[in-house]
Parts: C-alpha cells; sequence; structure tokens
C-alpha cells in the first residue's frame, strides 16, 4: 500500500515549519535585544516567579536601608545636643567649683547667678531640640515640647477623643496622678452600646499593650478610674467598637514628654530602639539618677542665698548629671554602630539578591549571538524550501 503525499499537506507543513522558526529567530532576537533570559511569563514560568520573589525581597532591603539613614541623622542629632549638654555642665561645675572657695564671696555668688540661669536656658534649649518637626527628647510624645521653663505639678490633661468617634459627648478628668513616670493612657471600647452595655480596655503605654476587657456596664461608674489615680468622666452617650480616648498624665518636674521607645524596623524579624528620652537624659525618672533642671536650679539658689555648702554640694550634681548625660551619648554611638552592622549585612544581601536576580534573568550574549546566527540560516533555508513548494506545478513534472 502506498503513501500519497498530496501537495496542500506539503504546503501546510513548510508553512507551518517557516513560521516556527520565525518564532524561535524572533524570540532569540527579543532576548539579544534586551540581554534577558525571561521578557514576558511565558518565556520561563517558574524563573519570573524567582525573579519576581528576589526583587520583592530587594525592596524591602530599601525600605529598611532608608530606616537606618532616617534614623542614623536622628541618632547624630541626639549625640550631638548630648554632647553640647556636657560641655554645658562641664561650665556650671567649673562655676561651682570657683564659687565654693574661700576667694568667692557674695558679691562674686551674685554675678555668677545670671550666668546660671543663662547655661539653664541654654541646657533647656537643647533639651527641646527637634529634628524636622519632631522634638528629640520627648520620647513617643514627639510633637510635644518636652521641657518647661518653671517647674509643674503633677497633671493630667484634658480627654482626646478619636477622631473617628461615635461618640462626640464631651468627657472630663479629675483625681490627682500618682504614677512614677509620664504617662500617655489609651481607654479602647471593645463593645458598643450605651453606659449600661459598653465595654472596655485599657492601655498605659500609649496603645503597645492592654489590660484585660472590661464587664458590661462598668463605665456607667461616676468616676472611672483608669489607673494612677486618673479618674473619668463620661455623659450619657451611645459608644461603637473601636471608639478611643487618650489622655496623658505628667508627675511633677520640668518634663512633659514620657519614657516611649521610638524603634525601626532594620530587617524582617528585628527593630531597634534608636531614642533617648529626656526622662533618662535630663531627670531622675525613666532610668536617670539625677534631674538635671533641679540640680541647675538648686545651685542656682545656693549662689542667690550665698549658701556655701549648697554650692559645695553643685559640684557633685554637676558630676552626676555629666555623667547621665555621657551615658546617654555612649548609648547613641553604641546604637548607631549597631545600624551600621545592620545596613553592612543589608548591603551584602542586596548584593547577592542582585547576583540571584542576574543569574536568573540574564541573558549570555555571546550564546545568544551563536543561536541568532543558526536560526536565521534556517530561517533563510526555510524560506527558500517555501519558495520552491510555492512555485511547483505539473509542467514540472512533464520535465
Amino acid at each position: 500500500m502506498s503513501l500519497r503525499v498530496t501537495d496542500n499537506a506539503q504546503f501546510t507543513s513548510v508553512i507551518d515549519n517557516l513560521f516556527n522558526i520565525r518564532r524561535q529567530y524572533q524570540n532569540v532576537m527579543e532576548k539579544l535585544s534586551s540581554q534577558k533570559n525571561i521578557n514576558k511569563i511565558s518565556d520561563d514560568s517558574l524563573g519570573t516567579t524567582r525573579v519576581l520573589g528576589f526583587k520583592q525581597t530587594n525592596q524591602a532591603i530599601g525600605q529598611y536601608q532608608r530606616n537606618i539613614d532616617n534614623t542614623n541623622s536622628w541618632l547624630s542629632a541626639t549625640e550631638g545636643k548630648l554632647n553640647n549638654a556636657n560641655d554645658i555642665l562641664t561650665e556650671a561645675r567649673s562655676l561651682a567649683v570657683s564659687q565654693a572657695t574661700a576667694t568667692a564671696n557674695a558679691d562674686t555668688r551674685k554675678i555668677t547667678v545670671q550666668k546660671v540661669q543663662d547655661l539653664m536656658d541654654e541646657m533647656r534649649s537643647l533639651a527641646n531640640s527637634q529634628l524636622g518637626d519632631r522634638y528629640l527628647f520627648a520620647g513617643s510624645r514627639s510633637n510635644v515640647k518636652p521641657f518647661e521653663s518653671t517647674e509643674a505639678v503633677a497633671t493630667i490633661d484634658a480627654p482626646v477623643g478619636g477622631e473617628a468617634n461615635s461618640y462626640k459627648a464631651n468627657v472630663t478628668q479629675s483625681g490627682t496622678y500618682t504614677g512614677g513616670t509620664n504617662k500617655s493612657y489609651v481607654l479602647k471600647i471593645t463593645t458598643g452600646g450605651d453606659q449600661t452595655a459598653a465595654k472596655y480596655m485599657i492601655s498605659s503605654d500609649g496603645g503597645k499593650n492592654w489590660g484585660a476587657e472590661s464587664a458590661a456596664g462598668a463605665i456607667d461608674a461616676p468616676n472611672l478610674v483608669i489607673g494612677d489615680g486618673i479618674e473619668l468622666t463620661f455623659p450619657d452617650g451611645v459608644f461603637a467598637a473601636n471608639d478611643l480616648f487618650y489622655v496623658n498624665a505628667n508627675t511633677a518636674g520640668y518634663y512633659k514628654g514620657d519614657d516611649g521607645a521610638l524603634n525601626v524596623s532594620v530587617n524582617k524579624n528585628s527593630s531597634v530602639n534608636y531614642n533617648i528620652t529626656g526622662a533618662e537624659a535630663f531627670t531622675d525618672k525613666g532610668g536617670g539618677s539625677i534631674d538635671v533642671f533641679k540640680s541647675l536650679q538648686s545651685f542656682k539658689d545656693a549662689l542667690t542665698d550665698n549658701n556655701v555648702s549648697g554650692i559645695s554640694a553643685a559640684i557633685g550634681d554637676m558630676k552626676a548629671s555629666q555623667d547621665q548625660i555621657i551615658l546617654c551619648a555612649a548609648k547613641c554611638g553604641s546604637r548607631a554602630n549597631r545600624m551600621e552592622m545592620a545596613k553592612s549585612n543589608l548591603s551584602e544581601l542586596e548584593l547577592n539578591m542582585t547576583s540571584l536576580i542576574s543569574a536568573t534573568e540574564d541573558a549570555d550574549v555571546a550564546e545568544l549571538a551563536t543561536t541568532f546566527s543558526m536560526k536565521q540560516v534556517a530561517l533563510q533555508a526555510a524560506y527558500e524550501v517555501a519558495s520552491k513548494i510555492s512555485s511547483n506545478s505539473i509542467i514540472n513534472f512533464l520535465k
């Protein structure tokens, strides 16, 4: 039995072969032009997935690096201000030493009072320093000026409701703050309803950690104690879940910031604290052992009263204040070093990701050039065959 191949079958086979070679030729030409093995998903679906994953990792690395650059600026500014504060205390200590000697008298001490006042003003200006529109030493209250010019009693600020709150009545505060440090309290409604049905939770650290949920109706108390002597009164109204109420409470003293840490992510599973609070640098709270402003004020008062023993005590106070400031400056340096190590690790990881992207995505130009030449020859041959098939007629077979 013989098999007859028709002219139509031959023509179809040649055309299919021509189009197939043209596609291969164009594909190689596209890769040679872009110098990429992957120009579309169909080129290599698995490779495309890997490249997208590598590029997402690189984007995250870029964000972590920007985070580090921003915090390095913060740490550098903080360290500079603390070093300046140490210089002021050095001068104050020198004044205390000179005025505690037998050669000093009431007149020289009165003259020195203004010098100490100038140092106090300069110190306060440093402690209220900003980077952009944020205060360096205010803790998590970075929009609040941290140090006042006069010593204040313990205070409870007026409550502030969240912008999206459904409950719009005017909440009032009362009581006497008994906490040992400045705190930011948050009351969050967990179950909505009126006073008899609503439930809530309380945070004493600005919303980072929360206490247990209250019983229904607990908010209906005439004076709701949320902690450390702080009492709130809620007029009749209807609450919605996630309504928020903020209350700042401050201890007696000059400081109006808090001891909240500012953290930044430096990799997927790690964050670093980058701020020094005014509490730890300039007060005897938040880890500090001496209140710098109270010490300067005591020194000034001793000079005013011609109190030699008080002036002598100021020498030790200035030294203790310096030690506290120097320790905080050292913390800045330590954290900056950690940031630099993290940035170095990120740079190495970024280089590895770039190499993996290149290995997966980039083409071998020399190999492509050889393949391109071969496809060019094959395409030319396919055109010649196609031209001969198309010119075939019965006359060719009769010759």
